[in-house]
């Protein structure tokens, strides 16, 4: 026996037990071995994708029709139940019609994009995912708009250098799942739920993924992938438990809300039956927009189109923290300082006015959307939104500071006639006036993993070689290292959807890189 084949056997040996402590015992097992291959299948395909978000769905559809036989398995009960169907709508873009349509817009590249990615993730994302996604973004979001995409529009979005947030009208990322339910019928592409992924089948000799188990007990079944399999099963915020136990950091604290699959379950099944390394899992996207309303779930406040308005973003001593310009996901290490751990943001009633005047009450409560009504019955509740007369009421409800709170306006309320703030921010058009004040209270809003497999260009997994295992990709919130330490706002429902449209036509034998 080589030395390189002992390595790989401790390794696996190794990848295996430390994933069979995180499996339920009835479902641990030896890692798969080429004699444990089916003598006989009970399917077979061109190509297996296993997920049924905007990833899979993409994937699933794309290898159709570049000629592959598909099936297509579903740990989940629905693509409405997935990661892209809670996302807001934003889809990051170089390149598109609409983006090359915009003045503004012509003068981005993918090199920009690129760059930008890797700048807000503070430069721990991984080149291979990141330049795949900046290059071809454009041609996945127009192929959806071909097909049938709602009503959308071009934004500015911070942590974006140039104008390419392709958000949707709507503010939901339900739009998207439509147009790929659709296809998927159009195309006769069944999706088999309640079927998550058992085990690979692993052909050591040729080092390459010949099929999959999916589902358990008598559902049981074996998939012959012929060209391949593409992993689109999500990553690890679905639940609290997966969350807690890879980032120590969110334990028990803020909203936690993902595809309820999205648990972790075939990453650690991938480590076990193949040897994959996993990377970047300490890293979420964590927002700091979280109303907590039971345990650990709640909808989220898009306050910047409050604080764009001329609201402020407050802690519970009275005082701001941050600049209300700052990228979001950058704002939210900074609320572990916070007393509580959470922030405000502050409005008077002029503020208040012009940021409905500019986004729907569904919008900015959403994720699951709260009605006028419901904002309503919140803000008379007042235990996370409060509409106060006076700050003398406002502090006594709130909690915060009263003496802090009106010596942070006063300040604040200068640096807008002096056009120059303490925090340096720009937008400094209107002054905090008369009440009623709104005030809402925010936690982290833990809702998508960065981390998981490693890809090359071509969305192939690298094995513990770090080199492609044949026959297997990844897709979407399963590939690691796209956002680095940091999540830029539209780039991880824009890199769901085109990573799974080039995976889809790798895997059904798209030569060119």
């Amino acid at each position: 026996m080589s030395h390189v084949d002992l390595s790989r056997r401790r390794f696996l040996g190794a990848a295996a037990a430390g994933a069979a402590a995180m499996i339920p015992a009835a479902q641990a097992h030896a890692a798969a071995k080429s004699s444990d291959i089916p003598a006989k299948w009970d399917l077979e395909a061109d190509v297996v994708v296993l997920g049924c978000g905007g990833a899979g769905m993409m994937a699933a559809c794309l290898a159709h029709d570049n000629g592959a036989k598909v099936v297509v398995f579903d740990k989940g009960a629905s693509p409405y139940h997935t990661a892209t169907n809670l996302c807001g709508g934003l889809f990051t873009a170089w390149g598109s019609r609409m983006q090359k349509a915009d003045p503004e817009g012509r003068k981005d590249s993918w090199q920009s994009f690129a760059d930008d990615i890797i700048a807000y993730g503070e430069h721990m994302s991984l080149k291979e995912p990141v330049y795949a996604f900046a290059k071809h973004s454009g041609e996945a979001f127009d192929w959806l708009e071909s097909h049938g995409l709602a009503k959308h529009h071009l934004e500015k979005y911070a942590g974006h250098t140039h104008l390419r947030a392709h958000r949707q009208d709507s503010f939901k990322g339900r739009d998207y799942i439509d147009v790929l339910v659709k296809e998927m019928k159009a195309r006769g592409l069944e999706i088999r739920h309640n079927m998550g992924l058992a085990e690979f089948f692993y052909d050591e000799k040729e080092n390459r993924v010949v099929g999959v188990a999916c589902g358990s007990g008598d559902k049981r079944v074996t998939c012959r992938a012929k060209n391949g399999v593409i992993m689109a099963t999500g990553g690890i915020t679905g639940t609290p438990e997966s969350l807690d136990f890879w980032v120590p950091s969110v334990a028990g604290k803020g909203v936690v809300i993902g595809g309820p699959s999205n648990d972790g379950e075939a990453l650690r099944i991938a480590v076990r039956d193949l040897g994959v390394p996993l990377s970047h899992m300490q890293y979420i996207a964590s927002y700091p927009c979280g109303i907590v309303t039971h345990g650990r779930n709640g909808p989220y406040c898009r306050w910047w189109f409050i604080t764009g308005q001329g609201g402020i973003l407050v802690n519970k001593n009275g005082r701001r923290f941050i600049t209300e310009e700052e990228g979001i996901c950058h704002v939210t290490p900074k609320l572990a300082g916070n007393p509580d751990g959470c922030h405000y943001v502050l409005a008077d009633k002029a503020t208040w006015d012009r940021t409905l005047q500019k986004i729907k009450l569904g919008a900015l409560v959403g994720l699951p959307s709260w009605t006028a009504e419901r904002v309503e019955a919140e803000f008379q509740k007042g235990e996370n939104l409060w509409r106060c007369g006076t700050l003398e009421e406002l502090a006594e409800r709130t909690g915060i500071n009263l003496e802090g709170l009106k010596a942070q306006i006063a300040e604040y309320n200068a640096g807008v006639d002096a056009k120059k703030d303490a925090f340096g921010r720009k937008g400094l058009s209107w002054k905090i006036g008369e009440g009623p004040y709104y005030v809402i209270r925010m936690f982290p809003w833990n809702n998508l993993s960065c981390g998981g497999v490693r890809v090359n260009e071509r969305f192939e997994v690298l094995g513990w070689d770090l080199k492609p295992i044949a026959g297997l990709w990844a897709a979407g919130e399963t590939v690691a290292g796209v956002h680095g330490a940091f999540y830029c706002g539209g780039n991880a429902c824009g890199f769901a959807h085109t990573s799974g449209f080039m995976a889809g036509q790798y895997a059904a034998g798209r030569k060119e890189a």
